[in-house]
């Protein structure tokens, strides 16, 4: 079978950043694809808007509502690919990208819904910090491990929701993104992965898809307010415990998102409030009804 495939990318506040990333497709090896932009920017952008290639099928949709997993299920919802693979828009891919996933989707077997890759990102290994495994994964108490840059396959928990490929029709079957990881939208990655997991697909990592990751300083879901960013983190933690049933472990994961505002604190990373705030996102992920 061979698969078609559409590249959907959310954006918001960052328009020529993402022109730089559709600029960079244009030198995949394999064309023709469809790229798809998702803007949630009040507005739209003439930038964005205006831009046109011959080497990929560029489509661009301004939306009103904010929130990257609302973003990715719209950008599910028109797509056309059978297989649809996700990327920030801040990112420069290699050039085999593309065929890298429709070749990883022929060879592996049906049960394989979703496929995650490579990520380098420059001088940082937030997303290659645990050398021993290959992919992602959470432990008990809310912290995620995870390596994107492992030379080996394995079968993991869930995918960087900043590059992965999923089959479309699972994409629906696992229900989409869920919208309520709100603001940085941190664990809806893993939410998608254990959404999986539990329909009964697996998620694999694969070492042969690559994107270099620039990680921008502005715009998307970054933070005005760091401080602000922990009642993100406690929600979007405590409503996955919550909605994977992991409800007796709460206790500890109020330990350690405690213990993460304190190690901020002392490195002067977030002020004092950052504790208000993580305290006011674990009462308000308590109370978020859940989505199944």
């Amino acid at each position: 079978m061979e698969f078609s495939i559409s590249v959907i990318i959310p954006t918001v506040g960052r328009d020529a950043i993402t022109l730089d990333t559709l600029r960079a497709f244009e030198k995949q090896s394999r064309q023709n694809f469809e790229l798809i932009v998702i803007d949630q920017t009040p507005g739209g952008s003439a930038l964005l808007d205006g831009f046109s290639t011959d080497k990929y099928h560029y489509r661009y949709l301004v939306i009103k509502t904010k929130g990257v997993p609302n973003a990715r299920n719209v950008g599910a919802e028109t797509a056309n690919g059978d297989i649809l693979l996700f990327v920030d828009d801040d990112v420069v891919p290699s050039p085999e990208l593309v065929s890298d996933y429709i070749n990883e989707f022929k060879e592996q077997e049906p049960d394989i819904w979703v496929i995650g890759g490579k990520i380098y990102e420059a001088g940082s290994n937030i997303l290659s910090e645990r050398k021993g495994i290959s992919g992602g994964y959470i432990t008990f108490y809310g912290k995620t491990l995870k390596n994107f840059y492992s030379e080996k396959y394995s079968e993991c928990q869930w995918a960087a929701g900043g590059k992965f490929g999923v089959r479309r029709d699972k994409y629906f079957e696992a229900g989409g993104f869920d919208a309520n990881y709100i603001g940085n939208a941190i664990l809806e990655d893993g939410d998608f992965g254990f959404s999986v997991r539990k329909q009964g697909g697996k998620v694999l990592y694969s070492p042969k898809p690559e994107i270099e990751h620039l990680r921008a300083l502005t715009g998307g879901t970054r933070q005005t307010d760091p401080a602000r960013g922990m009642y993100y983190r406690a929600h979007n933690t405590v409503y996955f415990f919550r909605k994977f049933n992991k409800i007796l472990f709460l206790p500890i994961v109020f330990l350690y998102l405690n213990g993460i505002a304190t190690k901020d604190l002392i490195n002067r990373k977030h002020g004092i409030k950052s504790f208000y705030y993580t305290w006011l996102g674990f009462i308000k992920g308590l109370t978020t009804e859940i989505v199944r």
